[in-house]
């Protein structure tokens, strides 16, 4: 893998983010949570769910759970009961997602104790992630008080706490939204100029100059400019880290992953080269 130049050589960090080897998504998974797509084209129902991510949006934020629990607190039956101020929310499932750890005491990976919960719909995750474990199709449950009992779904990845910018991707494919999250810049400067159209198939970021977002990135970098923007490294391989082992395959998404890990290289380029240790 090629790496950056001799300004960056001391914390070898590559050019490029690496794809996985792509692998179609499970259509098992996808009938377990609506039988009725068996015969639907796989385009089809991403268009769909594309087209209603702010629904998916409000769905989930009318969810109140706590954003940790201990993994020990996860009933053994898989759900949970919540309360909800949608009734639509009798659709979706709980994420429990968490990373397994190597110690020096034990070579073997080791779940961690703490688990990130996600209010979500699940069909979002099947239609885009090829590397979802085995799902099986559990319906919530309304109860008289008002309360549903979620199914929960446990999610292995890499980095369970840079699952949050993944996750609101894969339910509203607000790209521009996705990328903010990545980099800590204006929004202006992630949103089309007003009145500016990009050519037939130029792509959602084609007005985005990584360049401009890098020159943005080091002003705004607060106290120790060079760990502001290692942290912004660290960030963003955690998310493709996530992005790999779930076996997604989105254009935009990578275009997007892409752009962030130009800007924050060229960040630290420009850091480097005022002076700037």
């Amino acid at each position: 893998m090629q790496h950056q130049s001799q300004s960056l050589a001391t914390i070898q960090l590559p050019r490029t983010l690496a794809r996985p080897n792509r692998h179609e998504v499970s259509r098992d998974n996808i009938t377990a949570i609506e039988p009725n797509l068996a015969g639907a084209s796989l385009e089809y129902v991403r268009n769909k769910l594309r087209d209603r991510g702010d629904e998916f949006a409000r769905m989930v934020s009318s969810v109140h759970v706590p954003q940790t629990l201990q993994r020990a607190q996860i009933p053994q039956e898989q759900y949970i009961t919540v309360h909800a101020t949608s009734a639509s929310a009798s659709s979706l499932h709980l994420l429990a997602v968490f990373s397994s750890k190597v110690s020096a005491q034990d070579p073997m990976p080791q779940p961690s104790d703490t688990a990130y919960i996600f209010p979500t719909h699940m069909l979002n995750l099947a239609i885009d992630c090829a590397q979802l474990p085995r799902l099986t199709r559990m319906p919530a449950l309304l109860r008289a008080d008002g309360t549903v009992d979620l199914p929960v779904v446990q999610l292995n990845v890499p980095h369970a706490e840079a699952f949050a910018p993944l996750h609101a991707y894969l339910l509203t494919h607000r790209i521009d939204r996705f990328l903010g999250m990545l980099i800590p810049v204006s929004p202006s400067l992630l949103s089309p100029a007003r009145g500016s159209s990009a050519s037939a198939g130029a792509g959602p970021l084609a007005h985005i100059n990584p360049q401009q977002l890098a020159v943005a990135v080091v002003q705004t970098a607060a106290g120790d400019r060079r760990a502001a923007l290692m942290s912004l490294v660290h960030s963003i391989k955690a998310v493709w880290r996530n992005t790999c082992s779930l076996g997604i395959f989105d254009r935009e998404l990578w275009a997007a992953l892409d752009i962030a890990w130009e800007t924050v290289l060229t960040a630290l380029h420009l850091h480097i080269a005022a002076g700037g240790q």
